[in-house]
């Protein structure tokens, strides 16, 4: 198995820690899942704009969507999108 191919693979912990330490947790809505990509997500699955650009997490520049803009929603999802 090729792991560079495959670093995005923390889990979820991990980069809600990384949220966490940024100081980036209070700016985004609740969230108990996270998917990273090194690509933006597809317009089909409605994440919209990011809630968060150009952030730092795990050394990398990075955009924050989240599947949730108001409080009827209950996706609680983050995509994170590494840049670098």
């Amino acid at each position: 198995m090729n792991l560079e191919k495959h670093e995005v693979w923390k889990g979820s912990q991990f980069w809600s820690d990384e949220i966490t330490k940024a100081g980036l947790k209070d700016k985004l809505r609740f969230f108990n899942d996270v998917v990273t990509e090194k690509r933006p997500p597809v317009p089909e699955a409605n994440f919209g704009d990011p809630s968060l650009s150009d952030v730092i997490l795990d050394g990398k520049k990075c955009d924050i969507y989240h599947t949730d803009k108001t409080d009827k929603d209950h996706w609680h999802r983050l995509f994170i999108h590494i840049k670098e």
